[in-house]
């Protein structure tokens, strides 16, 4: 069956090769971000969530209205933000709140209430979601609130599927002008070809690590539509 997916991210890295998935599939895609990457089949939407709450739920509005009915979320957004917490503003700490947290939670919410049907979600966080780091902590913050609200979202209603994959450092833009090494990071097709294959098959939540040196799969927990472990 056709799906109407949404991918919260798409402009480059694992989102731009998740929409030309979907898109090769047939399916209808909108795909968000700053910069329109010109994906062809893909509707794009510009999307910049700044710390300002007013205009980002603005924005979510908007983007609600025009995509319509979503059958599936795929939230792969975010942005390196890196200092200790006394160095950090207050403006980059509601940024980072606002783009890894809050937006998500109210998109989601605005998507359940104008569902025709249960809401499949796909949520990309990262390892700093378990694993902290004194250099990153409202990142962190944000990737392991990302991943309990997956957890919770299961257990409450107008939420079909939900699957969380956090990558251990993709080679994307992400690590612009950081001075990082990205020459043993994880390829982001390859990544995306994980979370498509983590999203099929029948369970109701599924949490998964994508590890490196060897880039590798690790299942963490997969639960079915009863919330019973399910032996992978």
């Amino acid at each position: 069956m056709k799906k109407n997916i949404l991918i919260v991210g798409g402009s480059s890295g694992v989102g731009l090769n998740l929409a030309r998935h979907y898109v090769g599939e047939g399916h209808g895609v909108s795909i968000t971000g700053r910069i329109d990457p010109n994906c062809a089949g893909a509707q794009f939407h510009p999307l910049s969530i700044t710390d300002d709450a007013g205009a980002m739920t603005c924005a979510l509005d908007a983007l609600v209205q025009q995509v319509g009915d979503v059958q599936t979320l795929v939230y792969c957004a975010g942005y390196l933000q890196r200092g200790s917490i006394g160095s950090l503003m207050d403006a980059e700490l509601a940024q980072m709140t606002n783009l890894g947290l809050l937006a998500p939670m109210m998109l989601i919410q605005r998507l359940v209430r104008q569902a025709s049907g249960s809401l499949k979600l796909m949520l990309i966080t990262s390892s700093s979601q378990y694993t902290p780091r004194g250099q990153e902590p409202a990142y962190c913050a944000t990737k392991a609130g990302l991943g309990m609200l997956a957890a919770a979202l299961v257990r409450g209603e107008g939420i079909g599927k939900v699957l969380v994959v956090a990558p251990s450092g993709i080679r994307t833009n992400f690590w612009r002008e950081s001075g990082e090494d990205t020459s043993d990071m994880l390829d982001p097709a390859w990544v995306a070809e994980q979370v498509v294959a983590l999203s099929g098959g029948a369970f109701k939540y599924k949490y998964a690590k994508l590890l490196r040196c060897p880039a590798r799969i690790e299942v963490v927990e997969c639960l079915n539509n009863d919330l019973e472990p399910i032996h992978i």
